[in-house]
């Protein structure tokens, strides 16, 4: 009995997962997470000329480790970082503006490149990835392998704001010019104003997601759409299908709005998905650095599409993790 009841001890023990609370990061809009060789990596937007990572072996840490300076550039109001590892090294895309430019119409999308595999850095700036042909206002980068090709997603604005996507040669030497990805379509959309912004990769059982941000940040009617690659082309907005309703956004019950630009990980032990995301926790506090960071486990359906369900309200006790 007592062999059955260390027994029964220890494996209780292994099985317990860490906890943690929303939000994971204060100050930290436009969140972009990854885990790697045992540690969380947090990015988020800044509003300055510098990139910061939080580092944490646990999800629960993050909110009170430092956030390490690991690039510089020269320019300002950076926007929306995300960091992919490709080849062994770490790529940091990010959009911000050049100096002297005083209005947000200045952001264009660019690309630092890490010394090595430690997602630390430090980082060299390696090109800037704004479309020569197409000088409009461009935000939001982040890269996606389709058919073993590389391309460039982002947001650009026009009489609208909408997603593109780019061939690339490799994660610095864009191909040719942009393509409209999406446009704002839905009611759903066109909060605020029209917005299709911040879009982020999403694989799951060879199937190929884009999930986006849609509507005017400004406002708690921030929320996520998907769009779902079904065709051979990935240049032709037409072999792409868009979800018809939201799949992430408000809840006025949990004091959560304005839930959107997203990121995705993995639990440490690789069975778990999820999602790394901003909110507010008041409805007028809108697009600035109020927002913080917040993360939570998702599911998928029986016809294979992510269930994000319903944004956590702060301070309540979440299960963490698989495998921490």
């Amino acid at each position: 009995m007592f062999r059955l009841l260390i027994c029964f001890f220890m494996c209780w023990i292994g099985s317990r997962t860490e906890e943690y609370t929303n939000p994971i990061a204060l100050q930290a809009p436009d969140p972009w997470m990854e885990y790697y060789k045992g540690y969380y990596y947090l990015v988020a937007t800044t509003w300055t000329s510098e990139v910061g990572i939080r580092k944490a072996s646990k999800l629960s840490d993050i909110f009170n480790v430092t956030n390490t300076i690991v690039y510089s550039f020269d320019g300002h109001t950076l926007w929306a970082p995300e960091i992919h590892l490709i080849d062994d090294r770490w790529y940091l895309f990010y959009s911000a503006c050049a100096p002297n430019t005083e209005d947000y119409d200045c952001h264009r999308n660019h690309v630092a490149q890490s010394a090595s595999d430690d997602p630390m850095g430090p980082y060299t700036f390696m090109a800037d990835l704004d479309d020569p042909n197409d000088q409009n206002f461009e935000l939001d980068p982040s890269y996606i392998i389709i058919n073993g090709s590389q391309y460039l997603l982002g947001s650009y604005v026009a009489d609208t704001q909408n997603l593109y996507i780019r061939p690339m040669v490799n994660p610095y030497t864009p191909e040719g010019p942009k393509y409209i990805l999406s446009t704002p379509t839905y009611d759903w959309e066109e909060q605020g104003k029209t917005v299709n912004e911040g879009p982020e990769p999403l694989y799951h059982d060879g199937r190929i997601f884009v999930v986006f941000s849609a509507s005017y940040c400004d406002t708690p009617n921030y929320k996520l759409g998907l769009l779902e690659f079904v065709g051979t082309d990935p240049l032709n907005s037409t072999h792409w299908y868009k979800y018809p309703d939201p799949v992430f956004q408000r809840s006025d019950d949990n004091h959560v709005y304005g839930p959107g630009h997203n990121g995705f990980f993995k639990s440490p032990d690789g069975t778990e998905d999820w999602i790394v995301y901003h909110a507010n926790e008041e409805e007028t506090q809108g697009c600035g650095m109020e927002r913080s960071s917040r993360a939570q486990k998702f599911t998928w359906s029986d016809d294979g599409l992510p269930v994000f369900g319903v944004p956590d309200a702060l301070g309540v006790t979440l299960e963490g993790p698989s495998g921490e």
